[in-house]
């Protein structure tokens, strides 16, 4: 069971950013997340409702909807300030 993928206005503003070798990187991870969304972390209080991960430097905001079966993928972030 695969969660189908859609990334935010927002999400690919930041992609653009990234350099080639980390966006190969970023695909892979997400193609992971996609297979189960539920195992990684959990955010608090602003960003109650969204998970986080860790790719190097960067860190992918997401959420999902269990329901759908859709995995949102929210914004990049670069260093480690939300």
């Amino acid at each position: 069971m695969s969660y189908r993928i859609l990334p935010t206005r927002e999400f690919k503003k930041d992609f653009k950013k990234v350099e080639p070798f980390m966006k190969k990187r970023i695909k892979k991870k997400i193609e992971e997340i996609a297979e189960n969304p539920l195992r990684h972390k959990h955010l608090h209080y602003e960003l109650q409702g969204s998970c986080r991960i860790r790719i190097g430097k960067l860190r992918i905001l997401f959420s999902y909807s269990v329901e759908k079966e859709e995995l949102y993928l929210e914004k990049i972030i670069f260093g480690h300030r939300y």
